[in-house]
């Protein structure tokens, strides 16, 4: 099992030791080490929890020493001119932000003015609670026009005075944060100040505006202006170039500049945005990319190989390759780190899963148990998704779907075309995603499946709620996955090389066995079709050659009743 360095058990629960560095303990009062309680007593769950508590140190211990060690700049580089003007501008922004929210106690005081305080015993005057969804009252309101409005009116006339020491400090405040020492000396100051009193007013106009009512984005920036005489240095400048550009970056933004980089496909596209949201998931957000460190990278790789994380290994190796490349994009092609801190880590790429068809005694085994026999569907509030866990698996072994496909369907996928009923697997409606392009498609309702009341019960959901799931119980495909595998273990079938995949290597053999042209298997099991002439003829398949081909699924082997009854409730027994 996977550990990580400090981990101590203190009775049953776990704790995660932290020394600190001789450099650094004076800032912790003179402390060499801490105990954090991890506040659990299972190990795998404590390897989680302390990766991530280490990483946060680690960031942490690199962030004071640059404070306590500031780089002293002997000129601004218009790249970090760009991100000090962006940093005045989130500052006010931001602060706006939480005052809307309700929690500056200050500006609550401030709307109280005149009005009749009652005392509590000890004397102090307690504020009258909010409730949860409350915004803020009109008094609140007026105060904070009232001081955005002054705000503006005094960075207005800073502005028109080119009062630059007004903000000097807050420049240099700022500067510290990033590991700089910004000094009156510093080449390149007067306009770097220009443009963040141009920056810091616009902000407070923004906020201004905030008040009316108007959408303003905080993450937007004011472009910069600077002259040549910003920077003359060059040597000096390209040295704080990289580290002035990646402080003000984020994983995100290296993501909007890698997509400008070359044209993408959409699942590229998707899958690195995926990937990214991973990252952030497990590391927070924002993820400035100079802060990235490598314990970061062991975090997430631990993070995406968890097994109740419910992701493959080829998704968890993918994954973290997206994000990587991201950081060698702008180590490489932006040059805005000097070294990609990820370099080399890689999750093993796992040899391709042979799956195989299911065989006719297995395929008796899992229908014949009560959940096909007598609709024994999971209570709601388990993970196999009430009546989802019935007909996926059926819709499976006669569509050959995937199972991310059938655990996204919506109501309105089950319809008509050319007369036709049909199960549309499409990425049209939200949250639905398709593998590739081929993979939308319209699939012919196998008559066996309108024999079991597959039509009666979409339309019985639809009468619920004709925009939603068709699987209101079922929580995720993830979720879908997980429970079947469970389940059919659960009954036996243990096979290593058996799951619900297997369903689509069942339909395309017998498909093939049925002689069905391979155009026809590619348009039903939703795989790209090589070559010209077949890319033609996949075009033109009619719905009438994909309902003969679907036909041709039969299994011997198996036998099911028609255990669903039309108007019945979702969850209950065969009967009212």
């Amino acid at each position: 099992m996977a550990t990580v360095e400090g981990l101590n058990l203190r009775g049953s629960r776990w704790s995660l030791l932290i020394l600190i560095p001789k450099d650094l303990q004076a800032s912790y009062g003179g402390k060499t080490k801490i105990n954090t309680a991890l506040k659990t007593s299972d190990k795998t769950e404590a390897v989680h929890k302390g990766l991530h508590l280490k990483a946060k140190w680690l960031d942490e211990f690199e962030a004071k020493r640059k404070a306590l060690n500031p780089q002293v700049l002997e000129a601004v580089t218009p790249e970090l001119a760009q991100v000090l003007a962006d940093g005045a501008r989130k500052r006010v922004l931001q602060t706006d932000s939480h005052r809307r929210e309700g929690n500056d106690p200050i500006l609550r005081a401030l709307s109280l003015v005149g009005l009749p305080l009652i005392r509590a015993a000890d004397g102090s005057i307690p504020l009258p609670k909010r409730k949860p969804l409350e915004g803020l009252t009109d008094r609140e309101l007026n105060a904070l026009t009232i001081l955005n409005t002054t705000q503006s009116q005094e960075t207005g006339r800073a502005l028109a005075g080119l009062n630059l020491r007004t903000v000097l400090p807050l420049l240099q405040e700022d500067a510290r944060a990033l590991g700089h020492t910004i000094t009156e000396e510093t080449e390149g100051l007067k306009e770097t100040l220009k443009a963040y009193l141009r920056s810091y007013r616009q902000a407070w106009l923004d906020a201004s505006r905030r008040d009316s009512g108007e959408l303003i984005d905080e993450d937007s920036h004011l472009p910069l202006t600077l002259t040549q005489q910003a920077s003359t240095r060059a040597p000096v400048a390209s040295s704080v170039q990289a580290q002035g550009i990646a402080k003000g970056q984020t994983l995100r933004d290296i993501y909007y500049q890698w997509l400008k980089a070359s044209p993408k496909t959409r699942d590229t596209t998707q899958a690195c945005s995926r990937s990214l949201d991973s990252a952030e998931e497990c590391l927070g957000s924002p993820l400035y990319v100079q802060k990235v460190t490598r314990t970061q990278g062991n975090t997430f790789k631990a993070w995406l190989q968890e097994p109740d994380r419910g992701i493959s290994p080829k998704t968890a190796r993918d994954r973290l390759m997206y994000v990587n490349s991201l950081l060698k994009f702008a180590c490489v092609e932006l040059e805005a780190i000097q070294k990609n801190p990820w370099q080399g880590l890689s999750i093993e790429d796992p040899k391709t899963t042979t799956r195989r068809p299911w065989k006719d005694e297995e395929l008796h085994q899992l229908f014949s148990q009560p959940l096909f026999q007598a609709y024994e569907v999971p209570p709601e509030g388990r993970t196999g998704g009430g009546p989802a866990a019935y007909w996926i698996p059926i819709i499976g072994l006669y569509t050959g779907a995937r199972i991310g496909e059938l655990a996204q369907l919506r109501v309105s996928d089950i319809t008509e075309e050319d007369g036709i009923p049909i199960i549309k697997i499409t990425d049209e409606g939200e949250g639905q995603r398709v593998k590739t392009a081929g993979s939308r498609r319209s699939l012919p309702i196998h008559s066996e499946l309108i024999r079991l009341g597959l039509l009666g019960y979409a339309e019985d959901v639809r009468k619920q709620d004709p925009n939603g799931s068709l699987w209101p119980l079922l929580k995720s495909a993830n979720t879908a996955s997980a429970w079947f595998s469970k389940y059919r273990k659960s009954i036996g079938l243990n096979s290593r090389w058996l799951d619900f995949h297997s369903f689509r290597h069942t339909v395309r053999t017998r498909l093939n066995k049925a002689q069905v042209q391979e155009q026809v298997q590619d348009a039903i099991t939703g795989h790209e079709t090589g070559g010209s002439t077949g890319r033609k003829v996949y075009t033109h398949l009619d719905m009438e050659d994909r309902q003969k081909a679907i036909q041709t699924l039969s299994y011997s082997s198996i036998s099911l009743p028609r255990v669903y009854a039309d108007t019945r409730r979702l969850r209950g027994s065969p009967r009212e």
